[in-house]
């Protein structure tokens, strides 16, 4: 696959941003997360919040309380 450059404004990004996020949802509706995501992947899902649940470690609701 080869590099290329792409040159669009703000507002053309975020209308690709809200439709990637629509398409998102609307996968998520229609399939299972078996079928969206790779086994690993939920495994190291259900193992970290196992881990949330069990205290190990804490959830975090904002960028701030991740970096912190």
């Amino acid at each position: 696959m080869r590099n290329i450059a792409i040159d669009i404004s703000e507002e053309e990004l975020q209308r690709v941003w809200q439709a990637y996020q629509t398409l998102q949802l609307f996968m998520e509706k229609i399939l299972s997360p078996n079928e969206l995501y790779h086994t690993k992947f939920l495994q190291g899902l259900q193992e970290a919040i196992a881990d949330v649940h069990n205290g190990k470690i804490k959830e975090v609701a904002t960028f701030e309380d991740f970096i912190a």
